[in-house]
């Protein structure tokens, strides 16, 4: 893992209202939003990352030859190598998929898989978590040799989980809970110097692999700690891709054709009508039956979030409990650059009205869809 204490840094931010970031101190570049049009802040989100840099795009994807400006001049406020790297890993396909791949546009029906939800201070009809703001770090270390370099991007998100709810089964009418809450995710990408030219400088590094993304909520309540522990993906040929340290474990660009000798594997390719698998484990310090979901096939214009079915539990003897989840899926949509995002939450997440009862943790495995 990357040492957040070494290398350069740079932050930025993202703000509901007024849409800002910092990456570089010499500009922030700032944007009125409409608080209430989530597809508004998604378009302008993905075209401030992608836009400037990316020629050849689909929906979310982009094309092979996507770092390459046409015009023969860095990125704007782009001075350094060292800037470019973090410009890049801010703007990788998938690093700009991970956010639409963790929030919601609108309520969604509370399903997960036929688990009781009615055995709390509240039932949930629909649910879903709206980001409010994220602000993003970015670390950068290279490596003897000076011919990698990995630049981990953390983010700080909150925002609100919004639940319409009713008191009981014969209620015919809802009401709003909202929940606060704070998050923190982590992700690392790697490049590869391709280049020393020093009138393109910002050429000289490609992105070569990444981690998975590992999101978790800041400071849960001690009874509802939710905690994965690993992640598989079954691929169509019945290949098995196993994670257990989500940060530490690289999957290479393929696509790139460049090597990254410690790379565990291939970033998983797949195509539309294919179905794979998906297995999480997890420790939990909940007695309830935690909630688990696989979100997959995010963009700005499809999303499919479908729940995960227990296979097995297990009491641990100390006050926690491993949980084993599976669900198996279809490819449905356009090609692209996408994540596998398991989010387990505690089950008062959802069925308790507190507002500190919140306690979530998801792992996003990325994939493309050729």
């Amino acid at each position: 893992m990357v040492d957040p204490n070494r290398g350069a840094s740079k932050t930025c931010g993202t703000k509901i209202a007024i849409l800002q970031f910092n990456q570089f101190p010499e500009k922030t570049w700032s944007f009125k939003i409409n608080e209430e049009d989530g597809m508004k802040r998604n378009r302008l989100w993905f075209l401030l990352f992608a836009a400037p840099l990316m020629l050849g795009m689909g929906i979310v994807g982009c094309s092979e030859n996507s770092l390459e400006p046409g015009d023969g001049v860095p990125p704007a406020s782009v001075t350094n190598e060292a800037e470019a790297l973090q410009y890049y890993a801010i703007a990788d396909e998938f690093v700009v998929n991970e956010d639409e791949a963790a929030v919601d546009r609108a309520l969604e029906p509370a399903d997960f898989g036929g688990i009781e939800l009615s055995d709390g201070p509240i039932i949930p009809v629909t649910w879903g978590r709206f980001v409010e703001d994220v602000a993003v770090t970015t670390t950068t270390e290279f490596e003897p040799g000076d011919e990698l370099a990995t630049v981990q991007i953390s983010k700080d998100i909150t925002g609100t989980l919004r639940i319409m709810a009713k008191r009981s089964e014969d209620d015919t009418t809802m009401f709003l809970v909202e929940k606060p809450f704070s998050d923190h995710s982590v992700r690392n990408v790697v490049f590869r110097r391709v280049g020393r030219e020093t009138d393109r400088f910002w050429l000289n590094w490609i992105p070569v692999s990444t981690s998975l993304v590992d999101g978790k909520t800041v400071a849960p309540p001690a009874d509802q700690d939710v905690n994965l522990t690993e992640l598989e993906l079954v691929k169509p040929n019945g290949e098995t891709i196993t994670i257990t340290e989500p940060t530490d474990v690289y999957l290479r660009y393929r696509w790139r054709n460049l090597r990254h000798d410690n790379a565990r594997t291939d970033v998983p390719e797949l195509s539309k009508g294919d179905m794979f698998t998906v297995r999480a484990t997890l420790v939990s310090s909940s007695a309830d039956t935690d909630l688990v979901a696989l979100r997959y096939g995010v963009s700005p214009i499809s999303k499919r979030k479908v729940p995960m079915m227990i296979l097995s539990e297990t009491d641990n003897g100390d006050g926690t409990f491993t949980r084993v989840f599976e669900v198996t899926a279809d490819v449905f949509h356009q090609p692209g650059f996408f994540h596998a995002t398991v989010v387990a939450a505690s089950k008062k997440t959802l069925n308790d009205d507190d507002p500190l009862s919140y306690s979530v943790n998801w792992w996003g495995m990325p994939y493309r869809v050729l």
